[in-house]
């Protein structure tokens, strides 16, 4: 099988091609269906079983017949723009050789443009006929931000409910070659909104502040997290409130951000934030704590066989593998007790997550051989 995981020149460039292709199709999250709609039929081309979306708007597509539980792979639709989107849904692309540039050309149309290769190999006859085990490849929706892992969620929720096994999960998400997140980091997005009766800043002088009850908020809140130990990292990242430049807000809020690599202290740290809402919170103020998103926690040992399978693909192509944490939608089968990874597709890049984004597909070929040698390996041996 290793044959086949060795990218070709005409495979790299090809690839490029469908990353320029799904950059220049506008997914903001929460609105992916035209990306979605080109993945579906990029899947469709490429030979899969089956290919269809759920109700949720994940492009869901199998191969193989084999009888072991399965191995699924995911690519999320989803782009962080820094702007607003064009209304035409056309995202401009600028390729000069090997390098592009566009909103969202590396995270994640390089993840997807993988998966259509990907899905290209798992077609072959001779592949099909040898997986012991179906491969599922799932292009989820709302993975970022407020997206809150929405359709990785949503495809588990299923496949947990019709009693399916899942043998493991591997998540293809933007460019690198060398990265094996195995450790997820966890998150709670919470928005805490004070609200009173306000007053004139003179006349009603000692009437009740919600700006400055958040304010000792903030300063307590800040002194919560660990940044260095990163078990739990703690972030005011908005704030608004207030009506006039003379009057006491009736109203003012902000957001927190809590992070972390521990499940535990996670918890721990919003149940303190919690109290500490109930704690400043003055009689005449009323407080409320929205949820924004939360995100589950999880984490492989660097031993476990999954993990192992990726280190040995990837120095099988030349790079020397580095563990690693992040957010993604990993972090759903993990925090399920199901072995679950995130690796990059190849190639390089930066700026992600705004207007500037770029990617280089010099080294391209290396990721795209890493990420087909560990799944024929997981898919074909025991």
């Amino acid at each position: 099988m290793n044959t086949y995981a060795a990218v070709t020149c005409s495979q790299q460039e090809w690839a490029l091609q469908q990353q320029a292709a799904l950059a220049a199709i506008a997914a903001p999250t929460g609105h992916e269906s035209s990306r979605a709609r080109a993945m579906q039929q990029g899947l469709q081309q490429a030979g899969a079983q089956s290919c269809h979306l759920d109700a949720v708007g994940n492009v869901c597509a199998s191969f193989g017949d084999g009888k072991d539980a399965p191995l699924v792979c995911l690519a999320h639709l989803d782009t962080v723009y820094d702007a607003t989107p064009p209304s035409d849904g056309v995202v401009s692309v600028h390729r000069n050789a090997t390098l592009l540039r566009a909103p969202g050309v590396g995270d994640n149309s390089r993840g997807l443009a993988a998966m259509l290769l990907l899905a290209r190999v798992l077609a072959l006859p001779d592949v099909r006929a040898r997986l012991r085990r179906p491969v599922h490849l799932v292009a989820t929706v709302a993975e970022e931000g407020e997206g809150n892992l929405r359709g990785a969620r949503a495809w588990f929720d299923a496949a947990e409910h019709r009693g399916d096994a899942v043998h493991a999960a591997v998540a293809i998400d933007g460019p690198g070659d060398e990265s094996i997140v195995h450790h997820a980091v966890g998150s709670h997005r919470l928005r805490v909104t004070m609200q009173g009766d306000g007053g004139h800043s003179w006349v009603h002088a000692d009437a009740a502040n919600p700006i400055h009850v958040l304010g000792e908020f903030i300063a307590r809140v800040s002194r919560l997290g660990n940044a260095r130990r990163r078990d739990a990292v703690v972030h005011v990242t908005r704030m608004q409130g207030g009506e006039s430049l003379t009057g006491i807000p009736r109203l003012a809020w902000v957001d927190v951000d809590l992070r972390g690599t521990s499940a535990v202290r996670l918890d721990a740290v919003r149940r303190e934030l919690m109290r500490l809402v109930q704690q400043l919170t003055p009689p005449t103020l009323r407080a409320d704590v929205a949820v924004l998103g939360d995100r589950p926690a999880g984490s492989l040992d660097d031993t476990h066989p999954l993990v192992q399978t990726a280190r040995r693909a990837t120095e099988a192509v030349g790079v020397t593998p580095r563990s690693a944490s992040a957010s993604t939608d990993a972090n759903i089968p993990l925090s399920r007790g199901i072995p679950a990874i995130a690796i990059g597709a190849g190639g390089c890049g930066g700026g992600a997550h705004t207007g500037d984004e770029w990617y280089d597909d010099a080294t391209g070929a290396r990721g795209l051989t890493r990420l087909l040698r560990l799944v024929l390996d997981l898919a074909i041996t025991a």
